[in-house]
């Protein structure tokens, strides 16, 4: 399989680094769109676009089988003789199992069908690009980051369909001035689980050809979501 390295889900998210933002409360749509049309606006680069995960059964049941190993051998250590210190060399085991089955990775990173938010990034660069009659100075930062990208299984035991999920958020940002700090004018979250589901080896199929395809889909909604959260449709 066309992967490349395994970690826990949790280390998916992508994470961004810039200038501190204060906690202010979100800009209304009309407020972000004058910022927009009267100050520069830059779409921040994405150096390392979000990578596609695979959470499938069969990593979900080695987790189980190791995690189960692990507790069984700790069982068996210590020789107890007694109730008494078998129960608590049990308790032991139980303990051990449940945190290796939460350290243990759950899902695997793909090589292929990377980059929906370098993709969407790429979008919102395109509208936003400056042209001779744009304002200039200190302006608005655009940055693109996805906290998920999926393939998942439905359900362990009543279906084999896979879906696939997403969560972006487009931040838009105000740049600091010598007067003011920077300031987060509005995070637009674009997030859900694509219209289509099937069998894993479907969305495998081509170098996760379905995959693309419904990237493409998934931006074209993001990008028409952000845009209209902007105001600027």
């Amino acid at each position: 399989m066309n992967t490349r390295n395994v970690l826990p889900i949790s280390l998916i998210a992508l994470s961004l680094t810039g200038c501190a933002t204060m906690p202010d409360q979100q800009a209304t749509t009309a407020e972000v769109r004058s910022v927009l049309l009267s100050q520069p606006v830059t779409v921040q680069p994405l150096e390392q676009p979000v990578a596609l995960a695979e959470r499938t059964k069969g990593r979900a049941v080695a987790n189980t089988v190791i995690a189960s190993m692990a507790a069984t051998a700790a069982a068996n250590v210590g020789g107890a003789n007694t109730l008494q210190g078998m129960q608590a060399n049990q308790t032991i085991a139980s303990e051990l199992g449940t945190q290796m089955a939460r350290t243990l990775p759950e899902a695997e990173l793909i090589k292929a069908g990377t980059g929906i938010d370098r993709a969407l990034a790429h979008r919102l660069a395109r509208y936003f690009e400056p042209d001779e009659s744009s304002p200039t100075g200190d302006g608005i930062v655009i940055e693109v980051a996805a906290a998920k990208w999926e393939l998942g299984y439905e359900s362990f035991l009543t279906s084999s369909d896979y879906r696939l999920d997403y969560d972006i958020d487009v931040r838009v940002t105000k740049s600091a001035t010598p007067d003011q700090p920077t300031r987060r004018l509005k995070t637009i979250d674009c997030s859900g689980t694509f219209d289509r589901k099937m069998p894993i080896d479907q969305w495998r199929a081509d170098d996760y050809l379905e995959v693309d395809t419904a990237a493409h889909d998934i931006v074209d909604h993001c990008y028409e979501l952000a845009l209209a959260e902007m105001g600027m449709t």
